[in-house]
């Protein structure tokens, strides 16, 4: 009796010493509807936790971005902006009045628009749709021919009014206020048949 406790005891003792291996959980293949013992538990717990996880800040990565690339695009940027500087491409005259000949002329600038009205308007009859376009083609033309004659470092405004004739009174008022040494204005008007046009030009000197 004593002899068999004896050899359980060493049986016993021999295989407590023995290291128990882990059991390898089996990972259920895609498409596979069959479940097995080995799907649920701890070691199929502990394995998921392997895979990435979707991070809303960073992505499915979940690595934040580094330093250095930050400094690479801020350098980039500031050497970029650089390059895209406006050259300059006309220095301050300090002038205050134009020169005698750049002086804005009446005489030639009304001249010049009774020419216009004439050859625009000559046997043409009142229509309030095609009017309306005709005195915006008619203020762009002859604010074309007025930068044509010569007048720098002036602003134009251009006015056309074009009515129907019907021998009615009609006065044309306008007020401004501007330097009387270097501004002016130039007007011209046009009448025959059943219409009449007046047109109107501003020339203010840019200091």
């Amino acid at each position: 009796m004593s002899d068999q406790l004896t050899m359980e005891t060493l049986e016993q003792h021999h295989q407590d010493n023995i290291p128990r291996q882990r059991r390898r959980s089996s990972i259920k293949p895609e498409g596979s509807e069959s479940t097995t013992q080995g799907l649920t538990g701890p070691n199929f717990r502990r394995m998921s936790r392997i895979e990435p996880r979707a991070s809303l800040q960073y992505g499915l990565a979940g690595r934040r971005p580094s330093q250095a690339s930050r400094r690479t695009s801020v350098s980039w940027t500031s050497q970029g902006t650089k390059h895209n500087v406006i050259p300059v491409r006309l220095q301050n005259t300090y002038r205050m009045h134009p020169e005698s000949k750049e002086k804005f002329n009446p005489t030639s600038v009304e001249k010049m628009m009774k020419g216009v009205l004439e050859s625009y308007l000559d046997g043409e009859n009142y229509e309030h749709k095609m009017c309306a376009n005709l005195a915006q083609n008619l203020s762009d033309v002859i604010k074309s021919r007025v930068k044509d004659l010569g007048f720098p470092r002036y602003k134009l405004v251009c006015n056309v009014l074009i009515g129907e004739n019907a021998n009615q009174a009609l006065l044309m008022t306008s007020r401004c206020l501007w330097n009387s040494d270097t501004d002016n204005f130039a007007q011209a008007h046009f009448s025959k048949g059943k219409l009449y046009a007046i047109a109107t030009v501003f020339a203010t000197y840019f200091e």
